[in-house]
């Protein structure tokens, strides 16, 4: 069922407007995979540097929540722009990504890696901007949040050498 409903979308997606432009034109994917790389490389800078201060790694001097606030505006438009350009490869190959399990593993991490990635602002702005050291669970989440977004991105580059899954279209 799930196959039947991708195959679906991808056909649409394959005679329309949207993939006639990205797949008409040999530079454009070539630039929206540099832009998206670009903006990965965004993302794991932006994250790194929070969930390093959080863990009490980087930054020791600057309290929890400005390193928060001054990183994770960064990461939230990198985020919409990887959003934007992942969606236009999608539109541009449809059946690259979107029947294998790697494809799905790696928006499954996603989901997860943003919701902990935010979710710290509010924890952190609870406890004021005094906060200096952040607390043993805090930390652990800091480590998971750390990984999973490592792993988003190794999902994100194995996409391109996995098999799709039987049934789908070619």
């Amino acid at each position: 069922m799930f196959t039947q409903i991708l195959t679906r979308i991808s056909n649409w997606l394959t005679g329309s407007w949207l993939n006639l432009a990205v797949a008409s034109h040999d530079w454009v994917v070539p630039a929206l995979q540099t832009v998206h790389i670009l903006s990965v490389a965004v993302v794991l800078a932006g994250v790194l540097l929070i969930n390093l201060r959080i863990i009490g790694w980087a930054e020791r001097s600057q309290p929890v929540p400005a390193v928060i606030d001054r990183f994770l505006w960064p990461v939230t438009i990198a985020v919409l722009v990887l959003l934007a350009t992942g969606l236009l490869q999608i539109a541009g190959e449809p059946n690259r990504a979107i029947f294998r399990t790697i494809f799905w593993l790696k928006m499954g991490l996603l989901i997860v890696a943003l919701g902990l990635t935010w979710s710290q602002r509010p924890v952190f702005a609870q406890r004021g901007d005094e906060v200096v050291t952040a607390k043993p669970a805090s930390k652990l989440v800091a480590l998971v949040t750390l990984t999973l977004w490592l792993a988003v991105i190794v999902a994100g580059r194995w996409i391109a050498y996995a098999d799709p899954w039987a049934g789908a279209p070619s």
